[in-house]
């Protein structure tokens, strides 16, 4: 017992010197930024200021009293460890940690209020709080950490989900090595007058280099931005989790996109049909094209041996050169006859005709707010449907089935009742966030139901984890590939739905500009993600907001867009190097020893307290 105060004496000791030092060195605030990154830099130990004085108007008076409260605040959480209860002391330090940070946000906003009052301020990039403040946050953070750990039982709680403690500690060293090139290649956004000011500079371009990366949070338009990038990225990256799951590396997302994106133009532009008929066709012809293309390197793999990961590259070069041969061209020569095609949209682009408008996947203002009017049939269907399914007591199917009734229902009621009227500026509707959003949605559902609930999704699992085993059992290992595949490429062949149904980069067409690349990019959503639904939903809108927040880290800081690339890169490198955590968040059968190791330890502390 005595150890294992003294171990957290030590982390809390470290921390808090981390933080008295970021104290010092970093801005507290930043109440003016200029285009280029120089602000005015705020630190009770002296401010820097590029136009000699404060901003008019505004006081400082607040930070030197918070920086005193924060002190003993600092000091208070040092002494908890060498109390009779620790981690009780570390959790009390900890949430007053939290409400620190969110007092030192309170008296900022209110006294950049005082300054250009009605003047349009956007947070972040003309005011925010500095790396100072958000220290307070990370410490705090760290200390209800270090107090879960180290109560009974922390570290199996933490095994238990390493799913998450992985991901989010190699996003964690991402950044922290992204950072540091940050520092290194670009310079200064202002002139300093000491070592402490330069300092100052440098930890402030770090910190709204990521303030401005992750300003989709804060922005509307740019929160839709990041739904509408992550979209694709959730079927590719379910995709390749999927194969996952079943042992299989689905490498073969972009020639499954292409499949499904031209069989969702075939029926988009030349079927012609009622709304209700030809958009759910459309659809299904964009899962079905890329399940079949997924299922062709399955079938090969369970019928001659061949590697799923070569046959899935090669059929990713035939779907491009198909997908180039139908729309660059309407005549090609063959032998000396002429083979004419229908499928080019006149003039030099190649490009298809334009989706039939009863093709086309619903915009999301037209979702929200049809007619200009708020619409409640999408809340009422996710509340009928939700109660549908955790009310009725019986098996699995008949909760889905009433889940989706209630669905329906939910969608018919609520587009009856009316909405208030409401508008959207240009800055929303400008936003192509279209309803694959949604469908992806329903992608994530699936996934979590067939692969955790239902009897085939735990044969897909025994053929991941152990194929022989799960054969030896009664599996049809050759069948079972095969639907693997099929189902990983109907999910990438539902992507291109964004695209051509959806009008998701600028037209409802096929064009050559399709982003098929994406297919690429879900092999790092699924790893981020750990082939688990909520992890590949949470990964693919993380990628989302980077690839947003890159082009104002572009515009503002005149930094590549491709630092989004790098931190891609580094997170997947990391997930593979296990974050460089102990082997216990790594193995499962590591894990395994920890949780049996905590419930002898359980068994013993009860037997004590029995004997008493």
């Amino acid at each position: 017992m005595l150890k294992d105060h003294r171990r957290l004496g030590v982390l809390v000791l470290l921390g808090g010197g981390v933080l008295l030092l970021l104290w010092y060195l970093a801005p507290w605030a930043v109440p003016h930024r200029l285009f280029g990154g120089e602000g005015v830099l705020l630190n009770p130990f002296g401010h820097h200021l590029p136009q000699g004085g404060l901003p008019p108007g505004y006081s400082d008076g607040w930070l030197r009293l918070l920086f005193y409260a924060s002190l003993t605040w600092l000091l208070l959480a040092l002494l908890a460890p060498w109390t009779k209860a620790p981690t009780r002391g570390l959790y009390w330090a900890g949430f007053a940690g939290l409400l620190l940070f969110l007092l030192t946000y309170l008296l900022f906003q209110a006294s950049v209020a005082q300054v250009n009052a009605g003047a349009e301020r956007p947070l972040l990039r003309r005011y925010s709080l500095g790396l100072g403040s958000y220290a307070t946050l990370a410490f705090g953070l760290y200390l209800l950490l270090l107090a879960r750990v180290f109560s009974p039982g922390g570290l199996a709680f933490l095994v238990r989900r390493r799913g998450l403690v992985v991901p989010v500690f190699s996003l964690l060293l991402a950044s922290l090595l992204g950072g540091v090139m940050v520092a290194v290649l670009k310079e200064n956004p202002g002139q300093a007058a000491s070592w402490r000011e330069a300092a100052m500079l440098k930890l402030d371009l770090i910190t709204y280099t990521y303030q401005l990366l992750y300003s989709p949070l804060v922005n509307p338009s740019g929160f839709l931005q990041s739904l509408l990038l992550a979209t694709p990225l959730i079927f590719t990256g379910l995709s390749v989790a999927l194969g996952f799951r079943g042992g299989l590396f689905n490498i073969g997302a972009p020639g499954q996109l292409i499949l499904g994106a031209i069989a969702a133009m075939l029926v988009g532009v030349y079927l012609p049909g009622p709304r209700w008929l030809v958009l759910p066709l459309a659809i299904l012809a964009a899962a079905l094209a890329g399940g079949l293309w997924g299922a062709l390197p399955g079938w090969l793999k369970a019928r001659f041996g061949a590697h799923e990961v070569i046959n899935t590259i090669m059929l990713n070069y035939i779907a491009a050169s198909l997908f180039l041969f139908l729309i660059s061209a309407n005549e090609y020569r063959f032998f000396g006859n002429t083979l004419f095609l229908p499928f080019k949209y006149p003039g030099y682009e190649a490009r298809s005709h334009e989706i039939r408008p009863e093709a086309r996947i619903p915009h999301w203002t037209d979702l929200v707010a049809p007619g200009g009017e708020l619409s409640f049939a999408l809340p009422l269907a996710l509340l009928l449907g939700l109660l549908g399914y955790f009310l009725v007591r019986r098996s699995l199917g008949h909760r889905v089935l009433f889940g989706l009734l209630g669905m329906v229902a939910g969608y018919v009621l609520g587009g009856l009742l009316p909405g208030p009227a409401v508008a959207f500026g240009p800055d929303l509707t400008s936003v192509r966030l279209n309803g694959a959003f949604l469908l992806a949605l329903f992608a994530l559902l699936f996934f979590h139901f067939y692969v955790f609930r239902t009897v085939g999704g735990y044969e897909l699992r025994a053929m991941g984890l152990a194929p022989k085993a799960a054969e030896y059992g009664g599996v049809l290992a050759g069948r079972k590939m095969v639907l693997i595949m099929f189902l990983a490429g109907a999910l990438a062949g539902l992507a291109a739905t964004h695209y051509v149904l959806g009008g998701g980069i600028d037209e409802y067409r096929l064009k050559q500009s399709l982003p098929y690349s994406v297919g690429f990019d879900g092999i790092a959503v699924a790893l981020m993600g750990q082939n688990t639904p909520l992890g590949v939903g949470l990964a693919a809108w993380l990628f989302g907001i980077l690839l947003t927040g890159g082009l104002q880290v572009n515009l503002q800081l005149g930094i590549s867009r491709e630092l989004v690339a790098v931190l891609q890169a580094l997170v997947v490198l990391f997930i593979a190097a296990g974050g460089f955590l102990p082997r216990y968040f790594t193995d499962p059968l590591r894990a395994a020893e920890v949780e049996l190791k905590e419930e002898a330890r359980k068994r013993e502390a009860e037997e004590a307290k029995e004997a008493r």
